[in-house]
């Protein structure tokens, strides 16, 4: 009906062109105040908000108008006595610059600067902006934190100490305020041996590493030096990519480009990547990745477009020996179109896409943000047969995120509205409906930010208040999320189930350690049990300073799972153990019973426990079914499963996992 109707109003539209006149108004930009909020330790001088004037204080606030540094602070004639609280804020900032991030650079008490740690940008009431600085009452990060630089772990709503504050007369902070935040961008590389590697994790490389300050978007260069090695370079590759430290955080839906990547200095040929994340934390470019088999959901591409793109960007024969890569990129935002999509009640006047019925329209969207959508109609417009807030392709640039309509003004004024909903009709458009009497029922796609849909229409305004309309003003909030679940596999069947759980199955012992030492997954293509170096599945397996792989021994004697009962995994190291390492990077039974199997209930893994030489058995093994197959995880950094036991174990040590299996036919 939409088409037909569409083709006639396009006719009526052209008769009535010269009467009709859209535009859209631009708002000024907004600005607010910040200041800062404190209470003495005898609770004798205050401020609480900003504007105010206070006896016996001069108070310095600061007029924010966009990113940059700023300076507030406080004067006191009668000095205070200890801090019974203080904190940043920034009146109306989370309506004025919602998302933006607070960076405390220096804080001076009596003039001099004191120690200051880490704090978070955060909300208690949805309007005024803050940073604690010094808050007893906060036992927990709030989830509205967010930092300055993506990473929130490490931050604090305690960032003084309280005996600076013992007597003072002046109380100032230094800060900067940022719409996205500072990143790192970092070339991530394991060579063949996995001998000459560098990852930003806080750790020590011999290689050389030229790394980028993120600010956004733009153009930026990385770069390792593996001349500074003991090799004088990195041999073969088994794992490279750029990344970009916090990205999904601070600059969402940002994709990567490369411009140019330069092995020993000669630029080399490129295939098309694609932009990712592994964790939904760091951004990532994957240049040389032959575990991945298909493009992950989050996958997205600079120009639009993922055809095509692959997870090897550099073919491996050109990364056989690398001194010196370098990478120029650019950080790309991903931009769509927002616009308001009707049918007036005649059906005389409508839109469905960008830049219908006016040029006007069509209003840029960059990521998270406020955006302002607004017709003028020359003749009153008597109703709405439709009406709703789109984003022209947000569904595809976009995937997960929430529009969320906070205004809506009809003839300039400010009218009643209910709880609206983000959904999709045909998985491309993102759309917050105004007014559509089609939809009686939460469509299945349905979703809102804060995950409560109860209460949400797909009409939240009233025809009345839709009515005689001369000019219509839609104000929504486009909010990050998490992009959908990738669908999982059909449901198993009754004869399906039947064949699986009649089936025979292994557990096999899995390790790595820091320097890589290793016993590979069963499944492995180069050192599992039917892979490329099977020699290497029956032992621990190292490398010496050539990387040549070097016997550390070890005996595995995996569980043979022939039914329901309770099972037994060891390790037993060789007489070196796992040399000077002190830690394992993963430790587990890798089964090959299918995860699906577990996760729709049919058979159940428990009581699963590790025991190390003589010491206690211990549990905290975790039942992972986030892969194909069923893993027992003692620990596993990559996938942040914390270990059940802190060490590691030494030479002739038996390590013994057991656990219980039922649900197998018998």
């Amino acid at each position: 009906m939409k088409n037909m109707t569409k083709l006639l109003s396009m006719l009526l539209a052209l008769c009535m062109l010269l009467g009709v006149v859209p535009a859209m108004a631009e708002a000024a930009a907004p600005t607010s105040q910040a200041f800062l909020m404190f209470a003495d330790g005898a609770w004798a001088n205050q401020v609480w908000n900003a504007g105010e004037q206070y006896d016996g204080m001069t108070i310095t606030e600061a007029t924010i108008t966009g990113e940059g540094d700023y300076t507030v602070g406080v004067s006191l004639t009668n000095p205070g006595a200890g801090l019974a609280f203080a904190a940043l804020g920034i009146a109306e900032g989370e309506a004025n610059f919602p998302g933006w991030k607070i960076r405390i650079n220096e804080i001076r008490v009596n003039g001099q600067a004191i120690e200051t740690g880490k704090g978070y940008t955060s909300s208690d009431d949805g309007v005024v902006t803050r940073m604690n600085i010094y808050n007893e009452w906060v036992t927990e990060l709030p989830k509205d934190a967010r930092s300055w630089d993506g990473n929130t772990a490490d931050a604090n709503w305690i960032i003084v100490d309280k005996a600076a504050f013992e007597s003072f007369t002046s109380f100032e902070v230094d800060f900067s305020f940022y719409k996205l935040g500072v990143d790192t961008a970092y070339i991530m590389y394991a060579d063949s041996a996995w001998a000459n590697q560098y990852w930003l994790d806080g750790n020590e490389y011999p290689v050389t590493a030229k790394n980028a300050t993120v600010t956004g978007a733009g153009d930026y260069t990385v770069g390792l030096d593996f001349t500074t090695t003991a090799d004088g370079k990195a041999s073969g590759i088994a794992f490279a990519a750029l990344g970009i430290k916090y990205g999904e955080n601070l600059f969402p839906g940002m994709t990567i480009k490369l411009n140019e990547v330069r092995v020993n200095g000669a630029a080399v040929e490129l295939a098309k990547g694609y932009t990712s994340s592994d964790d939904g934390i760091e951004t990532r470019m994957n240049l040389m990745n032959e575990w991945v088999t298909d493009l992950p959901k989050d996958a997205r591409s600079w120009d639009g477009v993922t055809e095509g793109a692959t997870p090897i960007v550099i073919a491996k024969d050109l990364l056989a020996e690398v001194q010196t890569i370098e990478i120029d990129f650019s950080l790309v935002p991903v931009t769509d179109t927002a616009f308001l999509m009707f049918a007036d009640s005649n059906w005389a006047l409508s839109a469905w896409n960008p830049g219908e019925y006016a040029e006007t329209n069509a209003v840029k969207v960059e990521g998270p943000g406020t955006y302002n959508l607004k017709l003028d109609f020359a003749e009153p417009v008597p109703g709405f047969a439709f009406l709703a807030a789109g984003v022209a392709t947000g569904e595809q640039k976009f995937p997960g995120f929430f529009m969320d309509i906070t205004e809506i003004k009809v003839n300039g004024a400010a009218i009643e509205i209910g709880k609206d909903f983000t959904t999709s009709d045909e998985g491309v458009t993102t759309r917050s409906n105004i007014w559509n009497e089609w939809v009686t029922d939460l469509p299945e796609q349905a979703r809102i930010a804060d995950g409560n849909l109860e209460g949400a229409t797909a009409m939240i305004a009233t025809k009345e208040a839709l009515s005689n309309v001369s000019s219509i003003e839609v104000t929504f909030d486009y909010i990050y999320g998490e992009p959908p679940a990738a669908e999982g596999p059909a449901p198993l069947t009754e004869d399906q189930v039947a064949e699986l759980i009649a089936k025979d199955y292994n557990g096999y012992v899995a390790v790595q350690s820091e320097s890589y030492i290793f016993r590979n997954d069963w499944y492995d293509a180069s050192y599992g049990l039917n892979g490329e170096n099977p020699e290497f599945f029956n032992r621990l397996t190292g490398w010496d300073a050539e990387n040549n792989p070097v016997d550390y021994g070890g005996v595995f004697t995996d569980a043979a799972i022939t039914g329901n009962g309770t099972y037994t995994a060891t390790m037993v190291t060789g007489e070196h153990g796992f040399g000077v390492d002190t830690l394992l990077r993963y430790f587990r039974v890798s089964t090959d019973i299918p995860s699906q199997l577990v996760k729709e209930g049919y058979v159940t893994i428990s009581d699963v426990k590790v025991k190390i030489g003589d010491g206690k058995t211990q549990d905290g093994v975790v039942v992972r079914t986030e892969t194909d197959y069923v893993e027992l995880v003692v620990r596993d950094e990559y996938n942040k499963i914390e270990p059940a036991f802190g060490y590691l174990p030494g030479a002739n040590t038996t390590v013994t996992f057991t656990f219980t299996v039922s649900g197998l036919a018998d």
